[in-house]
């Protein structure tokens, strides 16, 4: 009988992303009782979760392995162990996490490019 060895960092994963079901066969999940506590509802944790299910599932298929450019954004530290702390949870690494988002925002928010257009015609040499 073959036995399969995961790493703590496996055991987290999938227990945060499995969906809590909210009643007393929670095993003594963490994320039941905060819930609990904040309360939001059964309907409202799902739709909480099949919209980051979503996100999680864009993450994963934003292709950024033909970027080559390198940032070096400063980030306070708080941010610094949340993404450390997601990266654990999803498995999807900072360096993908900051090139979606900043897509996403550009993507979102198509003015943005539009100021930078105007900027840059308005700008004298």
């Amino acid at each position: 009988m073959e036995k399969k060895i995961t790493s703590i960092a496996d055991e987290l994963r999938r227990s945060i992303l499995l969906p809590f079901d909210g009643g007393e066969g929670d095993n003594g999940r963490i994320g039941n009782s905060l819930n609990a506590k904040e309360g939001i509802g059964p309907k409202k944790e799902k739709k909480t979760l099949n919209a980051a299910k979503g996100i999680l599932d864009a993450m994963n298929g934003f292709d950024c392995s033909g970027n080559t450019h390198m940032l070096h954004p400063r980030l306070d530290s708080r941010t610094v162990k949340l993404l450390n702390s997601f990266k654990l949870a999803s498995g999807v690494d900072m360096n993908r996490f900051i090139a979606f988002s900043i897509h996403y925002l550009f993507q979102q928010h198509p003015e943005l490019k539009t100021y930078i257009k105007k900027s840059l015609e308005n700008f004298d040499l």
